[in-house]
């Protein structure tokens, strides 16, 4: 059995995490920008299920950190960001596949905080290409 979850519970748990981010008081803003959320998540089910090894027919090109410079992001956000994907993680799957998903979020988390945060707070603008 793999430890990487199918594509199937990263649509649940990624569906499971954005209702608890959306409504959040402190990163529900985060997403007050976008007209079509659905497409939003199914880009981020993309995303995932690539960083973990998946193969898509049409992949999406998703500029990561472009995307996320420009919204401000602080360390307390990403820090509350965290906390709700590990609770989301532990709900919804088992400890193997959680603990496997959480090593990847770890990894764009520190990706986040030093390219976004990190430069943001030097002052550096990067453009949206």
């Amino acid at each position: 059995m793999s430890n990487s979850p199918s594509y199937e519970e990263i649509e649940n748990v990624i569906h499971v995490f954005y209702e608890k981010v959306i409504h959040h008081s402190k990163l529900g803003h985060f997403f007050e920008h976008l007209d079509d959320f659905a497409e939003h998540e199914k880009r981020i089910v993309d995303f995932w299920w690539i960083s973990m090894g998946g193969k898509l027919e049409h992949a999406p090109k998703i500029d990561m950190m472009g995307k996320h410079f420009p919204l401000g992001i602080k360390q307390d956000d990403l820090e509350i960001w965290l906390a709700l994907f590990s609770e989301t993680l532990e709900q919804q799957l088992e400890d193997k596949k959680a603990l496997f998903w959480m090593h990847k979020v770890m990894t764009i988390a520190a990706r986040l905080k030093q390219i976004v945060i990190d430069n943001q707070t030097m002052g550096i603008q990067i453009k949206d290409r």
